[in-house]
């Protein structure tokens, strides 16, 4: 945090410049005390307060008037974080001194320290000053909005009861930025360790185990002797993105590194490369669990702000080894301000999305918010988290669970033990929609090794979103989120084998169920091999064809095309519902439509058959919905080549 999340709570205003290069003979007794003022200001500006308070505090004891005096005394507050006395130090000077700068920074310094009703009534009163810049009338009409905001938010409080995740995670040093995985299952954060007058940022990792967080231990291949914070963790717990500044292969003041996790440990850290990294500065990076965007926070050209959110499409890896990057688009101007905006965080549901900002409207310095990111990839309008999620202190980012109802923050709640990491119950209203997950194995069904194979997810309930590709691992493996709300067709393919064909039906699903686990055997083709196929819709009582059957379809097509020597029997199944006759002539007639569909689209009729075993061969129980639902099913079978 402390190299890559840099924060100014206070603006420093120069009341020397403004106030008291030209002193007011009138305001004042008498010139007799200038020398000894202009001692306090050069003790002030070579940074001795002490000095400089003497010398002030010997004027006012002889002459309490001088309001100069006063505003030395202000600033000496104001720069040694003590805010109670800047406040009365202004309070005396307005008493002498009609300048109305003064409001200005009354108005400031109570904005500041959260005393928004204090604030607001000076801002209004500074608001009717004459001859005020049109920059200035702009921020103080900026702050206006932001207290009336906050004293209305503070009325009405979401809800929010941190809970200190305890010593196997927080140390007596810092500890900040937690990111967890999808199964909530890993922990990574970064750990500020001092040792005494050097300061070093490292990860740490925690597994969940048995119901707790086990110790936390430094990612040893990772860490080095510079600095690494502001990471994120893939959805699949594998790949680590994260920042690290001033690097000899950098290409930027601070820069986006990776590292993947193989064979039980973390590779070498290597730069994201170039379109992700510039001579600019990119940090805060947040990828989305489907592998699809890195969110990061980036000042270089062509922005809003000074910091804005921009994302780059993750293209996956060349022949090399190196990170393909696809376009780099800013996130535009419902999320991005003239302000800074840092910090993202996507929901593994990749349409809540989470964000800091110390501009758009809110509690003062950097406030959370949250927006949505629509079907078209555009994101609404950003929504403050509300008080006392926010406050008038800085609020650093948040990582959020895929069940939508616990956040992890850092934050600097206990006396003397500087940031640790907590998590808190989220608001209902504020609660991202919760995903289930499919963690997948592929293998050989025959010598039972793992094998790479291709996945493909189609959202059968929103035909808008993209069909979602990609591959398992090199040990066969593969962790999807899959979102409530929506039904899905899930295949799995590789040169050389029969596909694998599996749906999910959560568009009724309204809380997170248990994440499926399964292997995946794929058969080698062969004769008398077969696969079942589960995304074949038919409508009710009826061998006609659902729309959503058809990415399921065109994948038979495909593979049907690129292995054009096969000759398949296409089969209808039923469950045993109804009369078996009817049962077995429907599945008949099932097993036709899909026939005909081939034929359609280009296969070869003399290479297909059909026939309708109704619910002679059933590949599950009939006692329960789900094993009905296997039973209704549509086969193919390799007759010969």
């Amino acid at each position: 945090m402390y190299q890559f999340f840099t924060m100014n709570k206070r603006k420093v205003f120069a009341f020397l410049v403004l106030c008291i290069v030209h002193l007011n003979a009138g305001a004042q007794s008498s010139s007799r005390f200038q020398k000894q003022f202009e001692k306090a200001v050069r003790f002030l500006d070579a940074g001795d307060f002490t000095n400089s308070e003497k010398e002030a505090l010997n004027i006012l004891a002889r002459d309490s008037a001088f309001s100069d005096a006063w505003l030395i005394l202000a600033d000496i507050y104001e720069k040694s974080g003590s805010p109670a006395n800047e406040i009365n130090a202004l309070e005396k000077a307005r008493l002498y001194s009609e300048n109305r700068l003064i409001l200005f920074r009354l108005a400031e310094v109570n904005y500041q320290i959260g005393n928004y009703t204090q604030a607001l009534h000076f801002y209004e009163q500074y608001s009717d000053a004459k001859n005020i810049s049109e920059k200035r009338k702009k921020e103080v009409v900026h702050k206006i909005e932001n207290c009336r905001f906050a004293l209305d938010a503070i009325q009405h409080p979401v809800r929010f009861e941190p809970v200190l995740l305890g010593e196997n995670i927080n140390s007596p040093e810092n500890d900040y930025w937690p990111s967890i995985s999808l199964d909530q299952k890993k922990l990574v954060f970064t750990r500020l360790i001092k040792a005494g007058t050097i300061s070093q940022e490292d990860f740490y990792a925690s597994d969940f185990v048995d119901g707790k967080w086990r110790k936390a231990e430094p990612l040893t291949e990772i860490n080095s002797d510079m600095n690494e914070g502001a990471q994120t963790l893939s959805a699949d717990g594998k790949l680590l993105f994260f920042t690290a500044c001033n690097r000899p292969d950098g290409k930027g003041s601070c820069d986006i590194y990776y590292s993947q996790f193989e064979n039980g440990k973390w590779t070498k850290a290597k730069n994201a490369g170039s379109a992700l990294n510039t001579n600019a500065w990119e940090a805060q990076p947040g990828f989305s669990s489907d592998y699809r965007f890195l969110y990061f926070s980036s000042n270089r050209l062509g922005g809003k702000g000074a910091k804005d959110i921009w994302r780059a499409e993750f293209k996956g890896w060349d022949n090399y080894g190196n990170l393909k990057w696809g376009k780099v688009e800013n996130l535009g101007d419902s999320v991005n301000s003239e302000g800074n905006e840092i910090s993202p965080f996507i929901h593994p549901n990749n349409k809540n999305f989470y964000f800091v900002s110390d501009f758009l409207t809110g509690m003062g310095g950097y406030d959370l918010f949250t927006a949505e990111q629509k079907p078209d990839g555009t994101f609404s309008k950003a929504k403050n988290m509300g008080y006392p999620i926010n406050t008038f202190q800085n609020e650093l980012g948040l990582n959020i669970s895929s069940d939508g109802k616990t956040a992890y923050f850092s934050s600097e709640r206990e006396q003397n033990s500087g940031l640790d990491i907590y998590s808190f119950e989220l608001d209902p209203d504020l609660q991202p929609e919760p995903v289930t997950f499919v963690k997948a194995k592929v293998i050989n069904a025959k010598t039972k090794q793992p094998l790479e194979g291709h996945v493909t997810l189609v959202n059968l309930t929103n035909s808008e979103q993209q069909i979602r590709t990609e591959s398992t691992d090199k040990g066969g493996e593969l962790l999807l989120c899959l979102p409530l709300g929506a039904n899905y067709a899930f295949n799995v393919s590789e040169e050389g084998y029969l596909f694998y064909s599996k749906a999910f039906q959560l568009s009724d699903t309204k809380t997170i169920h248990q994440p499926e686990i399964i292997s995946i055997p794929l058969e080698p083709i062969e004769i008398g091999a077969e696969m079942n196929l589960y995304n074949i819709y038919f409508e009710t009582d009826s061998f006609s064809i659902l729309p959503e059957s058809e990415p399921e379809l065109q994948q038979l097509v495909v593979f049907l095309k690129n292995n054009a020597s096969l000759l398949v029997e296409i089969q209808g199944h039923t469950d045993n519902s109804g009369n078996k006759e009817k049962n077995q002539i429907l599945s008949e007639k099932r097993a036709k439509s899909v026939v005909d569909y081939l034929v359609k689209n280009g296969v070869e009729l003399s290479r297909l058959k059909f026939k309708g075993y109704g619910d002679t061969k059933p590949v599950a129980t009939n006692n329960t919905a789900e094993g009905r639902t296997l039973n209704r099913r549509t086969t193919i079978r390799i007759s010969g080549k």
